[in-house]
C-alpha cells in the first residue's frame, strides 16, 4: 500500500514538472496601460520566410489591448524594406494602406504580404520591418508598456 502512494506522489510530481516546463509564455500578464502591438499569425515579434515560397500570403496583425473604445482609433505604421529585397520581385503588398482603424469592439486588424519565389543575396539586408509610428490617441502606448516597447515592430527575414 505504501509503494502505491509513493508511486502516485512521484507520478503527480512528474506531471507537475512537465506541465510547468511546457509553458514558454506567461499566462498571467496584466497590463494597466492600453497599447497597440504588431505580431505575426503565431504572436511572434519576428518571423522568417523562405525565398523558395511562391505566392505565399502571410497575415500580420495589429492588436489593440484596451477597454472598449468609444471612438475609432487609427494606427499609422511604416513598412521598411531592406536593400536586398525588391517589391514586385521578392514580395507584393496585399494591403496597400499604411494605417489601420480600430472601430469600437474591434481589437485585431490584418496586414498582408505575398512572398514571391526569388533567391536573396545573403550579403544584403533581406528584412522587412513593420513599424508602428503613431496612433490617433496619444494616450495609447505603441508596443507593450515599458522601456523596451516590445511588439512595436515586427521584423521579417527572407532567407534562402
Amino acid at each position: 500500500m505504501a509503494n502505491n502512494n509513493v508511486f502516485k506522489i512521484l507520478a503527480l510530481m512528474v506531471v507537475s514538472v512537465f506541465l510547468a516546463s511546457c509553458t514558454d509564455r506567461p499566462t498571467d500578464l496584466m497590463f494597466t496601460d492600453f497599447f497597440v502591438s504588431v505580431s505575426d499569425e503565431n504572436g511572434g515579434e519576428t518571423s522568417r520566410v523562405s525565398s523558395s515560397s511562391n505566392n505565399y500570403v502571410v497575415t500580420y496583425y495589429f492588436n489593440l489591448v484596451s477597454e472598449e473604445i468609444k471612438e475609432p482609433l487609427t494606427v499609422y505604421f511604416d513598412v521598411e524594406v531592406g536593400d536586398g529585397l525588391k517589391v514586385g520581385t521578392d514580395l507584393e503588398f496585399q494591403t496597400e494602406s499604411r494605417s489601420v482603424t480600430f472601430n469600437p469592439g474591434i481589437y485585431k486588424r490584418p496586414f498582408r504580404i505575398n512572398y514571391l519565389k526569388h533567391a536573396v543575396d545573403p550579403e544584403k539586408d533581406n528584412t522587412i520591418r513593420i513599424v508602428i509610428k503613431e496612433t490617433s490617441d496619444p494616450s495609447i502606448h505603441i508596443g507593450y508598456p515599458g522601456p523596451s516597447a516590445k511588439f512595436s515592430k515586427h521584423v521579417i527575414t527572407k532567407h534562402n
